[in-house]
C-alpha cells in the first residue's frame, strides 16, 4: 500500500508527495494532509470467493465467483492461475449480478444475471467483456427474467421467463432479440407453469411444468407450440408427481418421480406415455433417488433401500441391472452421496463414511473401487466440497477452509493431488463502512470488522482514533446502524439490538451514552425509523407504530418527546414519508395519500401544519417527488408527470410556486434527475437527455440556466453515486473507459471536470460512495486492489508553499505562498555563510505539518537541519539535525525526502556535490539510522550527484532518483530506497538529454499526469538552456518538454514539484541557476499554464536558487517582505532548437554504467564521503 505523501521538493519531491497531492495509505496515528488518500482498513479477514456453476466452453471454463471487490460475477479460466479472471462486472460495484444456469450452447456461454435496471435477464458471453451481452427484452418494458434455468437443445436456448402477460412460461432464443420468443403458454393467461429441470434427449427438450388439470408433471417440446405436450400424468389428477433430476442416458430419459403409491422412485421415459415407467422398486416406500449422473452409459445415483441408508447406486436401465455400489457408511446409517460428477469415466462425489466427515470420493462402479480421495479437513469435521465439475479431465470444485474461505480447488483423483487452484478473494472482505455522519468533528459510521458484525463506529481521522462505539447487538450478530444524523451534537440512528427490532437510538460517542430512545413499536418487531432529518434541532423521521402504519414522527431525544406528528393516511395504512429535508426551518417530504397518490408535503411539526404542498400529478396518480435538495431556500427535486416523465422541479412551499424547472429530455420519457447537490448556491445533478446517456448537469433554477456540464464515455452504465459538496467543491463517482468507476471533481465546466485519482488502478474501478464532508476532509467508502470496501479520506484544507534556498551568497531560505507572497525567511546556518542552501520538503516527524529539510552548499560542512514550516524552528521528534558525512567534508550536500520504507514517516536522502563520490545515504526519518547506502555511479566519479525521491512504480515505497552534476552525462537512474539496488522499468535507467551534454542535470519527481505513479522531472544544468522535461515513469514517454525561460539563457534550471493549484495533478516548479535572477515559476502539469510567477528576492540578485514545494495546513504566519510580481513571455516548447546545441561540452565517462550494488561492495566509511 502507499504511504503518506505530503510534499515535494526541488531536488526531492517527497514520497509524501510522491503522488502529488494524492496518496493511498493505511492511516497512521497522526494528522492528515489534504492531498493524501488515507485508508482505514477495519475488516482484514479472509472471506472466500465461493465459486459455483463451473461450466466448460471451448477449452475454457466459466464460473460465478465473488472476489470481494466486484460482488458475485462471471469469471473464466483456461486452467492456469494467470488465465483466471473476471469476464465482466455486470452489476457495477460490489453488488454483483449473480450469474446462474451457465450453459454451453455450441461454443457460446448462456446464463442468467441480475441487474438493478432489468431484474434477472438472459445473457450470453464469448469470454470477453465486450462479448458478454444481455439478450434483448422479451416484450416492451420487461426483461427476459429467466426464473429457473436454461438449456441447449441443438443450438437453441430454452428457458423459463415472465413476459408480464403470460406469467413464467417456456421460451426459446437463438441469441438474438428477434429470435427470442415464447414457445407455449402452457398455463393459459397470466398464471405460470414454471417450466424447469430441462434436459435434452436426442434433440427433444424434456422438462417439468405445472398445469392446473395435471399438477406438476413431465412435458416435452420440439420448440413449437403444437409440439409442446404433456408426456404423462404420472400422478393422476391435479396432484404433482414431484419430478426431479431429469438425466439423459443413452437416449432415454431417467428421473425421480412419485406416482402417489410408492413414494419417489427411479423412472425412465422414451417420450411416450406408455414408455414412461418405473425402472425398479428399490424399496416400496420412498427410496428417494437423487443426484442422477450418466458415466459412460451407466447411471449413478443416491438412494435408500431401507436397509443400508442412503448410499451410492448404479443402473444400466433395467431392474436386474440396478444395485447398490458400496455401503460407504456401513449399516443403516447413510453416507448421503451428492454432487455426482463424471470426470472422463470416473465418478467423483461427496459423501461421509462416519469417521471423516463429508469429503471427496470417487468410484469406478465397484465396491472396492469406491474410495475416499482425500480427507481435506482431517478428522470427523467436514470440508464439504461443492459444485464439482469436469474441465479437460481434471476435477474442479468449490471448498471452504479457514485460511482461504470458500475458493476454487482442483483434484487429479489421487491422495495428495487435491490443492487450491486460485485464491480469488485474498482477504479483501472489507468492512464496508456506510452511512457516514459528521458530529462536531467526529465521524460516525456503520462497519463490520469481522468480529462484532455491523455495528456503530467512530473516527477522528486517525487509526488510533478509529474505534467501535458500542456492540449494540452483542457478538457477531449485526445491529445494522442506519440513517445516521447529527442533531445538535447528538447522533441519532436506527439500530436493532436483537430484542426490540429496528428502533430509534442515540449516541454521544460513548458506549454508555449509546442508548435506545424509544421502543416505538413495542416488542421485537421494530418500528423501522427511516429518513432521519434535523429541522432546527428537532429530529423528524418516519416510523411504524403498528396501529398507524408508517407515518411521520418527531423526537427531542427523550422517550416522552418521541411522538407521532400526523397520521396522514389514517388507520393502519401507511403514507410512507420519505426524502425528509429541512428548508429554512420547514420540513419538506414526499408522502402517499389515497386521494393524491405520492406527492409533495411539508410540516411545521404539528398535525395541523402538516399539509400537502402541491398535487403535481393531478388526481390520485403520483408524481413521486424524489431526491430533495435545498438550494438557498428553494427546494429542488425530481418529479414525474404524464406529459414529461420524471424531470427537475422546484418549490417555494406553495402550490403555485411548485413548478417544472426544465423538460431536459423532451417528451414523456423523462431525464431522471438524480443525486441533487447544492454547491455554493448552484444545483448539480445527474440526468439523461436521451442523446448522451447519464451526464453531469447544473442549474440556477431557470430553464435557460439548466445545462449539461460534462458527458462520460460509459454514461450508459450509470456514472454517478452520491454527489457531495466539500468546501465548495463538487466530488462524485464517474465511470469511464480504462478507469472504471472512480473519484471525480468538477468546477461546473467541462474542462474543469476531471478524475481525482484512479484509486483501484486499471479498468475495474473503486466505486467510491457515501461521501461525507468533515471539516474540509472528504470521507468516503471505496475499494482498492488490496482490500474490500474500506474508509478513505482526502484532506482538502492544505495550502501549497514554495521554498527557495540560495545557490550562492547568503545562506537564506525563503517561504512563499503560491501567489508569491513571502511568508518568512530563515538562516539554517550562520548568516555569514555564503555557500548556498539546498532545500527539500516532507513530513519527517509525522505531525502533518510540512517540514523544510536544508543542507549546506560548497564550503559548509555536511550538516542537514529540518525546520517546521509553521514555526520556522527545528522540528521536535524525528531526525532534526545531523551530519550526513564526516564533518570535515566541505564539498556541499544535496537532500531529498521520501518514505522509502513505507512506515508513514518521510526519510532523508543525501548525496555529495562536486568533489565528492556518488555516495548516496538514506537515513530513517524517525531515528536517524541508515536504511541503506550505495554508489549511484562508479566510485571514481567525483562530479557530484543530484537526487530526488518518488514512488515511480506505485508500490507505496519511495525510490531514490539520481543524476550526475556538471562534468557528467545526463544519466538518470532509479534505485530501491531500501536496498540501493537498481530498479527495473521503462524509466529507471536513461539519458535525459543528448549523452554528449555534460552540464549536469537537476531532478525532481511528482505525479504530473495523476495516474498514481510519480513521474521524473529533469532540468538542464549550467551551460545548458532552461530545458525542462517530464518523463512518464510507466512507459518513458514525454509528458512535457519545454523551456522554462528564454532559450538563450544558459545558466541552467532547477526543478521541483507540488500541486500548486489544487487540481490533484502535480505541477512543475522552476528557478534559474546562477546568472539568472530569482525568477520563480510554477507551470501546470496538465497544460503548462502559468500558475505562479514572481521574483523570490531582488531582481538584481543573480546568485541562483534551489526550489521545493509542498502542502501543509494553513499556518498563522505574519507576512514577510513583499516579493516582486513578474510577468514573463509565454513558455517556449523546443522544436528544432535542442539543449545539446546550446551547450556542448566534454564527453561522459565510459565507466558511468559501472554500479557497486551494496554496502558490502564498498568501503562504507570511506572517510566520510568516499572520495578516491
Amino acid at each position: 500500500m502507499w504511504n503518506r505523501p505530503f510534499f515535494q521538493s526541488s531536488t526531492s519531491p517527497s514520497k509524501i508527495d510522491l503522488d502529488t497531492h494524492l496518496h493511498l495509505e493505511t492511516l497512521e496515528d497522526r494528522y492528515l494532509l489534504a492531498s493524501d488518500f488515507t485508508i482505514i482498513d477495519i475488516n482484514q479477514t479472509p472471506f472466500g470467493s465461493s465459486p459455483t456453476e463451473i461450466t466448460q466452453v471451448n477449452g475454457s471454463f466459466f464460473f460465478a465467483a465473488n472476489n470481494g471487490l466486484d460482488g458475485r460475477e462471471l469469471w473464466v479460466s483456461d486452467g492456469t492461475l494467470a488465465g483466471t479472471q473476471i469476464v465482466k462486472d455486470i452489476g457495477p460495484g460490489n453488488t454483483g449480478s449473480y450469474p446462474e444456469y451457465l450453459t454451453n450452447v455450441n461454443g457460446t456461454l448462456f446464463f442468467t444475471a441480475l441487474e438493478s435496471s432489468y431484474g434477472i435477464s438472459l445473457w450470453k458471453s464469448d469470454g470477453t467483456s465486450a462479448g458478454t451481452q444481455r439478450i434483448q427484452t422479451v416484450t416492451s418494458g420487461y426483461a427476459c427474467a429467466p426464473s429457473i434455468e436454461i438449456a441447449n437443445v441443438n443450438g437453441t436456448v430454452f428457458f423459463g421467463a415472465n413476459s408480464g402477460s403470460y406469467g413464467f412460461e417456456l421460451w426459446k432464443s437463438d441469441g438474438t432479440s428477434a429470435g427470442t420468443m415464447l414457445v407455449k403458454d402452457i398455463r393459459a393467461g397470466s398464471s405460470s407453469s414454471y417450466p424447469r429441470d430441462f434436459e435434452n434427449v436426442n434433440g427433444t427438450l424434456f422438462f417439468e411444468a405445472f398445469e392446473s388439470s395435471y399438477g406438476r408433471e413431465l412435458w416435452k417440446s420440439d420448440g413449437t407450440s403444437a409440439g409442446t405436450v404433456l408426456v404423462k400424468d404420472i400422478r393422476a389428477g391435479t396432484s404433482s408427481s414431484s419430478l426431479s433430476y431429469l438425466t439423459n442416458m443413452n437416449g432415454t430419459l431417467f428421473f425421480a418421480a412419485n406416482d402417489g403409491s410408492s413414494g419417489s422412485q427411479l423412472w425412465k421415459s422414451d417420450g411416450t406415455s406408455g414408455g414412461t415407467e418405473t425402472v425398479v422398486l428399490i424399496q416400496p416406500f420412498d427410496p428417494d433417488p437423487e443426484f442422477l449422473e450418466n458415466v459412460n452409459g451407466t447411471l449413478f445415483f443416491a438412494a435408500n433401500n431401507g436397509t443400508h441408508g442412503t448410499e451410492l447406486w448404479m443402473t444400466d436401465g433395467s431392474s436386474a441391472g440396478t444395485f447398490m455400489v458400496s455401503d460407504i457408511r456401513s449399516g443403516s446409517s447413510s453416507s448421503y452421496p451428492e454432487f455426482l460428477t463424471n470426470v472422463d469415466g470416473t465418478l467423483f462425489f461427496v459423501a461421509s463414511d462416519g469417521s471423516s466427515g463429508y469429503e471427496l470420493w470417487k468410484s469406478d462402479g465397484t465396491s472396492v473401487g469406491t474410495v475416499l480421495v482425500e480427507d481435506l479437513n482431517p478428522g470427523s469435521e467436514s470440508s464439504e466440497p461443492t459444485d464439482l465439475a469436469n474441465f479437460n479431465g481434471t476435477l474442479f470444485f468449490s471448498l471452504f477452509t479457514e485460511n482461504y474461505g470458500e475458493e476454487l480447488w482442483t483434484s487429479n483423483g489421487n491422495s495428495g493431488g487435491t490443492e487450491l487452484f486460485k485464491n480469488i478473494n485474498e482477504g479483501t472482505r472489507g468492512s464496508f463502512p456506510d452511512d457516514l455522519a459528521n458530529v462536531n468533528g467526529t465521524l460516525f459510521f456503520a462497519a463490520n470488522d469481522g468480529s462484532y458484525g455491523n455495528e456503530l463506529w467512530m473516527t477522528d481521522g486517525t487509526t488510533a482514533g478509529t474505534m467501535l462505539v458500542k456492540d449494540i447487538r452483542s457478538g457477531p450478530a449485526n445491529a445494522y446502524p442506519d440513517q445516521l444524523v447529527n442533531v445538535n451534537g447528538t447522533l441519532f440512528f436506527e439500530a436493532n439490538d436483537g430484542s426490540n427490532g429496528p428502533e430509534l437510538w442515540m449516541s454521544d460517542g460513548t458506549s454508555a451514552g449509546t442508548v435506545l430512545v424509544k421502543d416505538i413499536r413495542a416488542g421485537g418487531s421494530g418500528s423501522f425509523p427511516n429518513d432521519l432529518a434535523n429541522v432546527n434541532g428537532t429530529l423528524f423521521f418516519e416510523a411504524r407504530e403498528g396501529s398507524t402504519g408508517q407515518e411521520l414522527w418527531m423526537s427531542d431525544g427523550t422517550s416522552a418527546g418521541t411522538v407521532l406528528v400526523k397520521d396522514i393516511r389514517s388507520g393502519s395504512l401507511s403514507s410512507y414519508p420519505s426524502q425528509l429535508v429541512n428548508v429554512n426551518g420547514t420540513l419538506f417530504f414526499s408522502a402517499f395519500e389515497s386521494s393524491y397518490g405520492r406527492e409533495l408535503w411539508k410540516s411545521d411539526g404539528t398535525s395541523a401544519g402538516t399539509v400537502l404542498v402541491a398535487n403535481i400529478q393531478a388526481g390520485s396518480s403520483s408524481s413521486s417527488p424524489d431526491d430533495f435538495a435545498n438550494v438557498n431556500g428553494t427546494l429542488f427535486f425530481a418529479a414525474s408527470i404524464s406529459s414529461t416523465g420524471q424531470e427537475l422541479w422546484k418549490s417555494d412551499g406553495t402550490s403555485a410556486g411548485t413548478v417544472l424547472v426544465k423538460d431536459i429530455r423532451a417528451g414523456s420519457y423523462g431525464s431522471f434527475p438524480d443525486s441533487l447537490t447544492n454547491v455554493n448556491g448552484t444545483l448539480f445533478f445527474e440526468a439523461n437527455d436521451g442523446t448522451s446517456g447519464d451526464a453531469l448537469w447544473m442549474s440556477d433554477g431557470t430553464s435557460a440556466g439548466t445545462v449539461k456540464v460534462a458527458d462520460f464515455e460509459e454514461a450508459n452504465y450509470g456514472v454517478y453515486l452520491d454527489l457531495a459538496n466539500v468546501n465548495g467543491t463538487l466530488f462524485f463517482g464517474a465511470s469511464t473507459e480504462g478507469f472504471g468507476k472512480e473519484l471525480w471533481t468538477s468546477d461546473g465546466t467541462s474542462a474543469g471536470t476531471r478524475l481525482v485519482r484512479d484509486i483501484f488502478g486499471g479498468p475495474r474501478g473503486s466505486y467510491p460512495a457515501d461521501f461525507t464532508n468533515m471539516n474540509g476532509t472528504l470521507f468516503f467508502r471505496a475499494t482498492d486492489s488490496l482490500r474490500g470496501g474500506e474508509l478513505f479520506l482526502l484532506d482538502l484544507t492544505l495550502t501549497p508553499l514554495l521554498v527557495t534556498g540560495s545557490d550562492q551568497g547568503s545562506g537564506e531560505v525563503k517561504v512563499f505562498d503560491s501567489s508569491g507572497t513571502e511568508l518568512y525567511n530563515l538562516f539554517p546556518f550562520t548568516e555569514p555563510f555564503t555557500g548556498g542552501i539546498r532545500v527539500a520538503t516532507g513530513d519527517i516527524n509525522g505531525d502533518g505539518v510540512m517540514d523544510i529539510v536544508t543542507a549546506a552548499g560548497p564550503g559548509g560542512g555536511p550538516r542537514v537541519s529540518v525546520f517546521d514550516s509553521e514555526t520556522g524552528l527545528l522540528i521536535t521528534g524525528g531526525l532534526a539535525d545531523f551530519f550526513a558525512y564526516d564533518p570535515s567534508i566541505t564539498v556541499g550536500v544535496f537532500v531529498a525526502v521520501g518514505d522509502v520504507n513505507n512506515d508513514g514517516f518521510d526519510d532523508i536522502i543525501t548525496s555529495a556535490d562536486a568533489g565528492g563520490g556518488p555516495h548516496i545515504k538514506v537515513f530513517n526519518g524517525q531515528d536517524g539510522s541508515i536504511i541503506t547506502e550505495f554508489y549511484a555511479y562508479a566510485p571514481t566519479i567525483t562530479v557530484g550527484v543530484r537526487i530526488a525521491s518518488g514512488d515511480v512504480d506505485g508500490d507505496g515505497f519511495a525510490e531514490v532518483i539520481t543524476a550526475p552534476g556538471p562534468g557528467g552525462g545526463p544519466h538518470v537512474r532509479v534505485f530501491d530506497g531500501m536496498t540501493g539496488l537498481q530498479k527495473e522499468g521503462a524509466a529507471t535507467n536513461f539519458f535525459a538529454y543528448d549523452p554528449a551534454f555534460v552540464g549536469g542535470v537537476y531532478i525532481a519527481s511528482g505525479d504530473v499526469n495523476n495516474d498514481g505513479f510519480d513521474d521524473i522531472i529533469t532540468g538542464a544544468g549550467a551551460s545548458g538552456g532552461p530545458h525542462v522535461k517530464v518523463f512518464d515513469s510507466t512507459d518513458f514517454s514525454l509528458i512535457q518538454n519545454f523551456f522554462a525561460y528564454d532559450p538563450s539563457f544558459t545558466g541552467g534550471v532547477r526543478v521541483g514539484s507540488a500541486d500548486v493549484n489544487g487540481d490533484f495533478f502535480d505541477d512543475i516548479i522552476t528557478t534559474p541557476g546562477p546568472t539568472g535572477g530569482p525568477h520563480t515559476r510554477a507551470f501546470s502539469g496538465v497544460d503548462l499554464a502559468d500558475l505562479s510567477n514572481f521574483f523570490a528576492g531582488s531582481p538584481t540578485n543573480f546568485d541562483g536558487l534551489f526550489v521545493a514545494g509542498g502542502l501543509t495546513p494553513e499556518a498563522d504566519l505574519p507576512p514577510g517582505p513583499a516579493s516582486s510580481p513578474f510577468s514573463s513571455s509565454v513558455v517556449v516548447t523546443p522544436e528544432d532548437t535542442t539543449l545539446e546545441e546550446l551547450a556542448p561540452k566534454k564527453s561522459w565517462y565510459d565507466e558511468v554504467d559501472e554500479f557497486y550494488q551494496s554496502a558490502e561492495e564498498i568501503d562504507k566509511l570511506f572517510s566520510g564521503l568516499g572520495i578516491e
